[in-house]
């Protein structure tokens, strides 16, 4: 489970309190180690281990974006002007990180020659998502943190129009479960925007909401108690506001331009007596932000509804109700979250 984050400088001398830099990889540990088969590279300035793994990378880029490792290498390094002749450019120090091998193969990823930081097309894992961030924050690379935490706005906006978007291009390699990651993720950066939609997602999990997910290096990846707990609330207000919007829909109010009134209240009030007889989870479906265009066309099969009025149940009237309890999402998942529901507030 994600621990309550340091704060960033908390972090910077944690990170540099444990470093031990040596000139001789062998001379770090005893563990056995392999080096990794994609990044090493014969003419890199630094190797870095993570548990049975090195990497041999270049520095300059590391040390471009980090300001921990320009602190790390900043340090006196053993061993460096102790020989006649020796060339600083020559000197690879070894530095032992306690980090996943694969977290942080993801990160140098990044700092590998001819990349950028997120360029081109770009679908994800959400393991990569989540090492990216959880990493990038350690070490304080704070551009791979940020265009990370952007893509998981895509998915868990705070606006709107935006969520609704979202819903039908979902990452194809991110799965519900995924959400209690996103859940720690919003905590760890302090990203308050992010938890309104991934809460939501997370109370529509089963029993594996209390269990998580393991991450690759057999971390497991679970709701603190407190999100828990809301999430338990949660559950019980989505469904309230499912069955908000299901008798809301049918009110007898036709559309503006109704070509037959009479007829189309008619069929409203037959629309919202047949909810009882309807699909349960059209009514106190976890997932309030259903569409509702299937059940009024199995319930008015003849089309007598107006072309007006069958527009306003299949668009604007369910848009406009699941925009109000968008609105007051954050409430009902008991979290804060500032100009919430402003395009362009994801920064929140």
């Amino acid at each position: 489970m994600l621990s309550t984050p340091n704060t960033s400088q908390d972090a910077w001398l944690e990170t540099l309190s444990n470093v031990q830099i040596a000139t001789d990889p062998a001379t770090t540990s005893d563990m056995p180690r392999n080096r990794d088969v994609e990044l090493w590279f014969e003419d890199g300035n630094l190797v870095l281990v993570a548990g049975d793994t090195e990497f041999k990378v270049y520095r300059g880029p590391l040390i471009a974006h980090s300001d921990v490792f320009k602190d790390m290498l900043s340090l006196p390094q053993p061993g460096e002007d102790r020989q006649p002749g020796h060339l600083a450019r020559d000197f690879c120090p070894v530095i032992p990180l306690y980090d996943s091998p694969d977290d942080l193969r993801y990160v140098l990823r990044v700092f590998v020659p001819g990349s950028s930081l997120r360029a081109g097309h770009f679908e994800p894992s959400f393991d990569e998502i989540s090492a990216c961030i959880r990493i990038g924050h350690k070490y304080q690379i704070e551009d791979l943190v940020k265009r990370n935490t952007e893509y998981l706005q895509k998915f868990y906006p705070a606006d709107f129009d935006a969520y609704v978007a979202a819903r039908r291009h979902r990452p194809k390699r991110f799965k519900p479960i995924h959400a209690i990651g996103v859940v720690n993720l919003a905590r760890l950066t302090g990203t308050q925007s992010l938890l309104p939609a991934a809460l939501m997602e997370c109370c529509t999990l089963g029993p594996e909401i209390v269990q998580g997910f393991k991450r690759a290096d057999g971390t497991a990846e679970v709701l603190s108690p407190e999100d828990l707990g809301r999430c338990f609330i949660g559950r019980a207000r989505m469904a309230q506001a499912s069955a908000r919007i299901a008798h809301q829909m049918f009110r007898q109010t036709v559309a503006r331009g109704c070509r037959h009134p009479a007829c189309c209240i008619r069929v409203l009030q037959r629309l919202l007596n047949e909810l009882g007889d309807a699909r349960i989870e059209l009514v106190s479906n976890l997932d309030w932000c259903i569409p509702w265009a299937g059940y009024v066309d199995e319930k008015d099969e003849e089309r007598e509804l107006c072309g007006k009025c069958y527009k306003m149940l299949e668009e604007e009237r369910p848009r406009h109700l699941q925009r109000e309890v968008w609105q007051i999402l954050p409430t009902m998942m008991g979290v804060s979250v500032e100009q919430w529901g402003e395009k362009g507030k994801d920064d929140a």
